[in-house]
């Protein structure tokens, strides 16, 4: 879900009192679209240049401009809320990542985001870019850079709805594509929506003020891939950007962060009228394992070629009969913001409001770096037994 360069976690320098030095201009409609425009100044021409398929996109560039415009102090760093809220208040309709760079003054970008932001959108015909920064008064600068890739084109849509709107959605791919269209309400489950490309699909669920959060969901060639998400406003706009927190940073505790999604995972089931769902041990190392693999490669997957064809797969070979997974992962610096992630993604949240699930296993890791503070890598899995509870394969007994 987030990059490997300091995504996120890295605690800001200190830092003149001063606006950032290319903070792009507010986009005169409060609308939920692409904004593609020239670059600004020549740090975003070589950006664009440096990435193939490049666009720079002022929405993200905005939103990028208020994450750096919102530090207000020397050991500040991103977190999720802030990074969600400023993407909310653009109105950018894709999934942005997020890289912090430091250099001395000098005019290339650092080198360690946009390795991230090459490898991280290989493939892609486009790629949306934003980029901001703040100098230091010793001429240091801090930048912070954006990207998400471009896969698909999406109408312009209102950002901000009065009760009981109708919203029309309408998504084209350059290619066939199987979607499904997923809205997480401010009071209810999230609802698995029919989603036609080239089509538009009226959505009239706005019944209860608050956040709407919108997912499309494509299915590629070995797994789901999420290609918009964002948020619509129903009486009320968009939150304040909040200010980055700050203070001193500590690791997450791995221990710790399984017992923080354990207790939240459990309020949000009660919140909506569901049962709790149990430990299972049996699978706690399967889990365990899965996060320790992701965070040694600093990637958050289902699978990992060479690796691991992924929790279910490892389970199976583990005990019988097989279980139903529905597994969530996830990286961020603090396991809070781990769950917000996976909180704010409709498709995660499904997993969690899983109505037939009775049990679940969690595991979590560090991410193994000396450079940076480490990631937080969690594995969820949320576990329903059609056959009964699975019991370990003695091989040695078979």
């Amino acid at each position: 879900m987030w990059p490997n360069a300091r995504v996120f976690a890295v605690a800001l320098a200190a830092m003149a009192c001063r606006p950032p030095a290319s903070a792009p201009a507010r986009p005169a409609e409060a609308m939920v679209r692409f904004r593609p425009a020239p670059p600004p100044d020549a740090a975003a021409r070589a950006l664009v240049a440096a990435v193939p398929g490049g666009v720079w996109d002022a929405g993200l560039a905005r939103a990028v401009g208020e994450i750096v415009a919102s530090a207000r102090d020397p050991a500040a760093w991103i977190d999720v809320r802030a990074a969600r809220a400023a993407l909310a208040r653009a109105g950018f309709p894709a999934q942005a990542r997020f890289a912090l760079a430091r250099d001395d003054g000098g005019e290339v970008l650092a080198e360690a985001p946009l390795r991230q932001c090459l490898a991280d959108t290989a493939g892609a015909a486009a790629v949306d870019l934003g980029l901001a920064e703040r100098r230091f008064a010793d001429g240091r600068r801090l930048q912070v850079l954006a990207w998400a890739a471009h896969r698909a084109e999406i109408d312009p849509l209102p950002r901000d709805l009065a009760l009981d709107d109708t919203l029309g959605l309408r998504v084209d791919y350059p290619r066939p594509t199987e979607t499904r269209l997923l809205l997480a309400t401010p009071d209810g489950p999230v609802e698995d929506l029919d989603l036609e490309p080239g089509v538009t699909r009226w959505v009239d669920r706005f019944h209860a003020p608050g956040e709407y959060r919108v997912e499309v969901v494509a299915r590629g060639e070995r797994a789901a891939r999420v290609d918009f998400l964002f948020s619509v406003f129903v009486d009320g706009g968009p939150p304040a950007m909040p200010p980055l927190p700050s203070g001193p940073w500590a690791p997450a505790d791995p221990r710790a962060a399984e017992e923080l999604f354990a207790s939240r995972i459990a309020a949000l089931r009660r919140e909506h009228g569901l049962p709790p769902v149990a430990p299972f041990p049996l699978f706690d190392s399967v889990v365990r394992e899965h996060a320790a693999l992701m965070a040694a490669r600093g990637e958050v997957a289902h699978a990992i070629p060479g690796l691991t064809e992924g929790i279910a797969a490892r389970a199976a070979a583990l005990a019988h009969p097989r279980a139903r997974h529905h597994d969530d992962v996830v990286a961020a610096a603090t396991a809070e913001d781990a769950f917000a992630l996976v909180e704010g993604s409709p498709g995660h949240l499904r997993n969690l409001l899983c109505a037939d699930c009775t049990h679940v296993s969690i595991g979590a890791a560090l991410e193994p770096v000396l450079d940076r503070p480490p990631r937080i890598f969690v594995a969820v899995d949320l576990l329903s037994f059609p056959q009964g509870p699975p019991r370990r394969i003695d091989h040695h007994n078979r």
